[in-house]
């Protein structure tokens, strides 16, 4: 009986103070004491003494994210279309290109498969030549893309 009063009494108590602690501001816990150390020193030709020069770092330098390869063909296909002019000077005309896109995200050759002129695959390879795309997942990309001018 002793036993379950003292349960009893304890579950009281407790109930009370989690009740207190509930209706007041919770304490904020003080930041730790942080003290700077002192440079290393090195001494100069002269006799003097200088601070010992640091390494650079960037220290949130975070490597380049990789793109998913439905993204990166996203992205690559809005900057082609950047690109293309909304005028042209050659006429209407249809090209088809394979090219190839560097681990940098350029253009760095450029097949014309099939094409109305020659002008209108010279405007393609403008075109590509242009294009700054992300870096390709996997370091590089073989693309083909058909160009039908109005």
């Amino acid at each position: 009986m002793r036993r379950a009063a003292a349960l009893a009494i304890f579950a009281v108590v407790n109930s009370a103070a989690i009740a207190e602690q509930a209706n007041s501001p919770a304490p904020t816990p003080a930041a730790p004491a942080v003290q700077a150390k002192p440079l290393p020193k090195a001494e100069t030709p002269s006799g003097g003494v200088q601070a010992k020069p640091q390494p650079a770092s960037a220290p949130n330098a975070a490597a380049p994210a990789v793109l998913s390869q439905s993204k990166f063909l996203g992205m690559l296909y809005a900057e082609i279309a950047k690109r293309t002019p909304a005028e042209n000077t050659v006429g209407k005309g249809d090209v088809a290109a394979s090219f190839h896109v560097n681990g940098q995200g350029k253009v760095d050759k450029v097949v014309i498969e099939k094409t109305s002129s020659p002008a209108h695959a010279e405007l393609v390879k403008k075109i590509l030549a242009a294009v700054q795309a992300p870096q390709p997942p996997g370091g590089g990309a073989d693309i083909s893309q058909n160009f039908k001018f109005h």
